[in-house]
C-alpha cells in the first residue's frame, strides 16, 4: 500500500515555489543542515611492519602541520589535532555536510621494540608518515646451526 503526505500549501506563488523546490533539493540532497557539526572524529591510520621499523600513515585531509601533535610519553605514542569547521561569511546555506569536525586523539603503545629515540615524522599533502625504527636486539636474524 503506499502512503502519500499531504501538505497544505499557501496560496502565494513564492512560498509554493520555494516548498516544491525545496522539496526536490531535499530529495536530491537530503534534508538542510545550517552549520557543520562538530564532533569527536578519528582519522585512519594505517601500520605496516617491516624487518627494521614500523610505519604509522594516518590520513589527515585539510590540516597542516601546525594542526598536528605528535608525543611519546611512557611508551604510548599520541597522536592529537583539531579539523576546524570552513566558515563562510557570505549568505551561503549548506544542505548537507558529511565531513566530521572537531578534535581528535589517537594513541598507540609501542611496547619494548620500539627505539622511542629515533622516531621520525614528516607532513605531507594531509598525510602524516611516522617512522619507528625497531631496537636492535628486536630486529629479526639469522642463527647459524653448528654441524
Amino acid at each position: 500500500m503506499m502512503m502519500m503526505k499531504c501538505t497544505r500549501r499557501n496560496e502565494n506563488p513564492l512560498t509554493v515555489f520555494e516548498d516544491v523546490f525545496g522539496s526536490l533539493f531535499n530529495d536530491s540532497f537530503g534534508t538542510p543542515t545550517k552549520t557543520p557539526k562538530t564532533s569527536e572524529w578519528n582519522p585512519a591510520v594505517d601500520i605496516v611492519e617491516s624487518s627494521d621499523a614500523y610505519t604509522l600513515t594516518a590520513d589527515l585531509p585539510g590540516l597542516t602541520k601546525a594542526d598536528v601533535n605528535l608525543t611519546v610519553e611512557e611508551g604510548v605514542l599520541t597522536l592529537t589535532g583539531e579539523r576546524k569547521a570552513e566558515q563562510s561569511e557570505s549568505n551561503e546555506f549548506g544542505h548537507r555536510y558529511e565531513r566530521a569536525y572537531g578534535k581528535f586523539s589517537r594513541s598507540f603503545e609501542l611496547g619494548s621494540t620500539v627505539e622511542t629515540g629515533k622516531i621520525k615524522a614528516e607532513f605531507k599533502n594531509g598525510m602524516l608518515k611516522v617512522e619507528l625504527p625497531k631496537v636492535e636486539a628486536s630486529k629479526p636474524y639469522e642463527v647459524s646451526i653448528a654441524e
